[in-house]
């Protein structure tokens, strides 16, 4: 029987999956015995069993105050049968646009301790090394025959060249995506061999909220 592995960019997972199903992101988590389950489940349909499932997400730096939580969380990940942890860095950063937006309303004489009541500028966290971990995978995997089916879950175009070496290896690419349509690079999705829609019931195995539904 030929073999799978799944590549599951989370940080996109839970971007697109809890757009998708209504959930606000900051109450979403991406289930890792629920993606081993659906990618088995999808492995099954392509008359091949499941090697493993590669968890590509970023993490803070210890220093960070949100390193203790978020690690008890990757710790469970790691110890799911079926899943293989790899990990890239978190980098908090003010975007640009800030300062211009608070030097106008400054300009415009708003009170800017009052407008703070209302409105926060917060910083964003940005997902470091995680493609590039994906392209060393996929094309290392495909080159040592490990799998013949690749489940590519993430949407960046920079995947691309790593699925045409894959598939120049002989092996088959499948993007699965939470949207129609949305969330996947166009190129990516032209080389695919095969786009596969997720279903609800899939993407509520895989990303689930905090919130009481």
């Amino acid at each position: 029987m030929s073999q799978a592995v799944g590549f599951v960019d989370v940080g996109y997972l839970k971007a697109e999956g809890a757009r998708t199903l209504g959930y606000r992101h900051g109450d979403s988590f991406v289930d890792a015995p629920g993606c081993v389950a659906v990618l088995r489940e999808l492995a099954g349909q392509e008359g091949a069993t499941l090697l493993r499932a590669y968890w590509y997400d970023g993490a803070f730096e210890p220093n960070d105050p949100r390193f203790v939580g978020q690690r008890r969380y990757l710790d469970a990940v790691a110890s799911c049968p079926g899943i293989q942890l790899r990990l890239g860095h978190l980098r908090t950063h003010t975007p640009k646009w800030h300062v211009p937006i608070q030097a106008a309303l400054e300009a415009c004489g708003v009170d800017m301790t009052e407008f703070k009541k209302h409105y926060t500028f917060r910083d964003e966290v940005e997902q470091k090394g995680v493609d590039s971990l994906i392209v060393l995978d996929l094309v290392r995997l495909a080159q040592r025959h490990a799998y013949d089916t690749a489940f590519l879950l993430a949407g960046d175009r920079d995947l691309a060249e790593a699925v045409r070496v894959a598939q120049d290896e002989g092996r088959r690419v499948v993007i699965l995506r939470p949207q129609q349509d949305e969330g996947v690079a166009a190129e990516l999705r032209h080389l695919a061999d095969e786009v596969y829609q997720l279903t609800t019931a899939q993407l509520q195995s895989m990303v689930q909220t905090r919130v009481k539904r």
